[in-house]
């Protein structure tokens, strides 16, 4: 038979090519090349190989190029790994865009790897159905989620939250046409403070020219939004009666069913990761300005992969150039602290936060 047919039918071809080597050494390459049906160019290979490298030059080597033109500099990996040390919650793709490098996710995820960085915990998903044409369709806050989140079992808050007074509570509001989001604190949760939320919001896409009468703003049927479900009179709440002052039509998800509830719940595990995982605060005037940074950041500049790698600010101008891009601009606020009668009022907040700047994309 053909060298080329033994070969590819050998599991281990160590002892064939050992036999024509010998082959070779003892009645020259030609004879050798006759006797197993090859060339004289591939007897010549593998006794060459056995001259110089003994028993080891006849063993399968590895095809993949010794050098690799594009393969990422080590200046680069050495950054993607200090940065990844510091963002412990980031993995390559949201590397590759606060970086900016022109590397691919898949070269970050290598270094990564190959440093002991990658996340080893096993996570079970949910398989979810792609919104992401349906989303497209929306009207500008047509339809929005809201939700509350405890802090106090992100372990590196809860420290920080204690020695500090720092608040337990956030009050998240996402926009699913765009995936912008708002925010605001509080250290208790009652029905009450989510009304404080929906107002200032409320107010805030009022003064950006949004009709509130034509969106609808859907929760779970936590306390804080429905009220007691256990009285005999059933009443609206707090939270109900600032949604009917302003037209807001409210939806609520049945029992148990939370990933109805998908964007907002993202939203919650995003600022955890990228900002409660991350940052450090020296006061609650720190943890408020650090936050009001987050929400720019995170409406204006980070991109949404599920949504075409554009941020909300790039859907926006996209979908919604005659919309006030400044809507997307609302510092958090502490609702314990702030007067809600002064926004009805159409004055400033009681809480000492500053109105947004006049461009989103302009600010710090």
């Amino acid at each position: 038979m053909r060298y080329y047919d033994l070969m590819k039918d050998l599991a281990t071809k160590f002892n064939l090519r050992l036999e024509m080597v010998l082959c070779a050494r003892e009645r020259g390459l030609s004879d050798a090349a006759r006797r197993y049906q090859t060339t004289r160019k591939t007897v010549r290979k593998w006794l060459g190989r056995y001259n110089t490298q003994g028993l080891d030059g006849l063993k399968d080597q590895k095809k993949t190029p010794k050098n690799i033109p594009h393969k990422m500099d080590k200046n680069t990996e050495l950054k993607v790994i200090a940065i990844r040390k510091k963002l412990h919650t980031f993995g390559a793709r949201p590397l590759k865009d606060r970086l900016g490098i022109s590397y691919s996710h898949t070269a970050i995820h290598r270094v990564l790897k190959q440093n002991g960085l990658c996340d080893r915990r096993r996570r079970r998903w949910r398989k979810r159905k792609n919104l992401s044409e349906l989303k497209k369709t929306l009207a500008f806050f047509e339809k929005s989620q809201i939700d509350t989140k405890d802090l106090s079992d992100i372990l590196s808050y809860r420290p920080l939250m204690r020695r500090l007074g720092l608040p337990r509570y956030e009050y998240a509001l996402r926009e699913l046409s765009t995936g912008a989001s708002f925010f605001a604190y509080a250290d208790e949760n009652t029905t009450t403070n989510a009304s404080k939320f929906a107002d200032y919001v409320a107010e805030h896409l009022k003064r950006r020219g949004v009709k509130t009468a034509r969106i609808q703003w859907q929760s779970d049927n936590g306390s804080e939004y429905i009220g007691n479900v256990n009285k005999k009179t059933r009443r609206k709440s707090a939270f109900e009666k600032t949604l009917v002052r302003h037209e807001i039509n409210h939806g609520r998800i049945p029992p148990r069913c939370s990933w109805l509830q998908g964007d907002v719940e993202t939203f919650n595990r995003i600022v955890e990761n990228e900002f409660f995982d991350i940052e450090s605060f020296g006061s609650r005037e720190d943890f408020l300005g650090k936050a009001y940074c987050y929400q720019l950041y995170f409406n204006c500049v980070r991109k949404n992969r599920y949504r075409d790698n554009q941020s909300p600010l790039d859907i926006l101008r996209e979908r919604f150039p005659e919309a006030d891009e400044d809507v997307l601009n609302l510092p958090p606020i502490h609702l314990d602290s702030w007067d809600e009668s002064s926004v009805a009022e159409g004055g400033e907040s009681g809480y000492h936060v500053p109105w947004p700047a006049p461009n989103p994309a302009q600010s710090p």
